[in-house]
């Protein structure tokens, strides 16, 4: 089948690839390709955006969740409370630096960390809870930080789909002591590949950029004073974050009409159930997510597979939960079951397309379908 609507494209348009080609010629011509003027560029912007103190961009979400492992020295022995439903990124960051990922479950209604599982999970070798924005839509963060600092322990912000939601009129990613982002091509801005991790931490900050650059605080012959690995960002790919940033707020609306539209569309359909934002929020909508109603008799993947094979819709199931993965199963041994929000949800949500120039008319054609497809009817696509 030909793709008639896909999940997610990254967004440029002609001006920008002209920026953006301008900018690679420049940085060609100067022979400067890493830690250059677009890398400080381009975490100035992040900064200025964001409104935090420090952002140091990665060469990956991945490799920035590592990083912020290292620089706060979570080790063998100490425990990190993780949702299920994430990215393996997410948990793994937690598994390279010998750490256990102690896994909870979901809201429900926001698709979100479980605030009262973090409370049951938390023990006396609990360092950190890292809180993930699924879909782009803000964390229970004001219960979270009532937990963190109850206990002593650390909140980290897993950002990646988060650039541009806000949680009380404040960006997120600013709650956590520090937090992470991801420029993957389908991410509301992209690098191609790329992270950044952002504090207002000025020591832990340097100790990240120490980090990335495998533990020296600059390039050539600096002395190494820590374990670090080669997580720097390219300036071409930094040259492209300068580029997408200047179309960063038109990207974020357009996401949010395109969201607003389903919302308005699915209330009356008791069949879909949109994920809720939490109360206070406000999500970039890096994804659109519902919940197929179980009742219905019409599984989520009946529903994806006729938007995919008869109409060229593109969808993607988000997540299967960490611990019903064959390799994880062993590693963290939580029984199938014991986490039944993320294992429903896992089993019943679809991620429909969006993006950030997609048209009104594309998201009309996609409810228009999935109501056809609910009622039994047939569609033309003509």
């Amino acid at each position: 089948m030909q793709i008639k609507i896909p999940l997610a494209r990254p967004t440029f348009y002609e001006d920008d690839i002209r920026e953006y080609l301008n900018n690679v010629r420049e940085i060609l011509v100067s022979g400067r390709l890493t830690l250059g003027p677009y890398t400080r560029k381009f975490e100035d912007l992040l900064q200025e955006f964001i409104n935090v103190n420090h952002a140091i961009v990665m060469s990956s979400c991945t490799a920035a969740l590592h990083a912020i492992m290292l620089a706060l020295k979570i080790r063998a022995g100490d425990e990190v409370i993780v949702p299920t439903y994430t990215f393996a990124s997410t948990v793994n960051a937690v598994l390279y630096v010998g750490a256990k990922p102690v896994l909870v479950d979901s809201d429900l209604n926001t698709y979100n960390i479980s605030v009262e599982d973090v409370v049951n999970k938390i023990s006396e070798r609990t360092k950190a809870i890292i809180a993930v924005h699924i879909g782009g839509n803000p964390a229970d963060l004001k219960a979270l930080l009532e937990i963190v600092e109850d206990h002593g322990i650390i909140l980290i912000e897993d950002a990646a789909h988060a650039l541009g939601s806000y949680y009380n009129n404040r960006h997120v990613g600013t709650f956590g002591k520090v937090s992470a982002f991801s420029f993957y091509p389908t991410k509301i801005i992209t690098t191609g590949e790329g992270g950044a991790v952002v504090t207002d931490d000025s020591e832990l900050a340097e100790k990240l950029r120490i980090i990335r650059c495998v533990g020296r605080s600059g390039l050539g012959p600096t002395e190494v004073v820590e374990l670090g690995h080669n997580f720097r960002m390219s300036e071409l790919q930094a040259a492209l974050g300068v580029v997408q940033m200047g179309r960063i707020n038109d990207i974020l609306e357009n996401r949010r009409n395109i969201a607003n539209y389903y919302d308005k569309k699915f209330r009356s359909m008791k069949e879909i159930i949109p994920q809720k934002i939490t109360k206070g929020a406000k999500s970039s909508y890096y994804a659109y997510i519902v919940r197929v109603n179980e009742d219905i008799g019409m599984s989520r993947d009946y529903i994806r597979q006729k938007l995919w094979e008869e109409y060229g819709i593109e969808t993607t199931i988000l997540y299967k939960p960490i611990h019903l993965h064959h390799y994880y199963r062993n590693i963290v041994k939580v029984e199938e079951g014991s986490l039944p929000n993320a294992e429903l949800l896992g089993n019943t949500t679809l991620a429909l397309p969006i993006y950030g120039h997609m048209k009104i008319s594309e998201a009309e054609y996609i409810v228009n379908v999935v109501e056809n497809i609910l009622r039994g009817h047939s569609f033309s696509t003509r």
